[in-house]
């Protein structure tokens, strides 16, 4: 089973964690880590690292962030060296579609790179503006 991070500044993670199991009941194989004020960052590169070891049972991880280019998803591109051993992606701006996509896939015969894929267009497609979508 692929196994999955969710590491966001703040609550986040927790709050989307709680939402896609209130949607498709209890998961197993994912952890989430929250960046708070006053956080030491290289001590949560570690714990970056140390999930996605704990996580990675063979398929690989999925390591979704926040925002690109900051903090929790710097630290998944700055550990990479030490993750030579492991399969993992990291894709930013994590969403409920894309969570909900990736929880629902990561049981199949995909690989990592497939669903990779499938959760970036699902997180994409998940962006919709009411009025243009009644329009339609």
């Amino acid at each position: 089973m692929i196994g999955i991070l969710v590491v966001t500044h703040g609550r986040l993670a927790e709050g989307l964690m709680d939402s896609v199991e209130l949607i498709m009941g209890k998961q197993t194989d994912y952890k989430t880590l929250s960046l708070k004020h006053g956080d030491d960052i290289t001590s949560f590169g570690k714990k970056i690292k140390e999930a996605i070891i704990q996580l990675d049972k063979g398929k690989g991880v999925l390591v979704f962030t926040d925002l690109f280019a900051a903090s929790p998803y710097n630290q998944t591109a700055a550990i990479y060296k030490d993750l030579k051993n492991h399969d993992y992606r990291s894709i930013s701006g994590v969403n409920l579609p894309m969570l909900l996509e990736s929880f629902g896939r990561r049981l199949s015969n995909e690989s990592l790179e497939e669903i990779t894929s499938a959760v970036i267009e699902t997180g994409k497609g998940g962006i919709k503006e009411l009025f243009t979508e009644l329009k339609k």
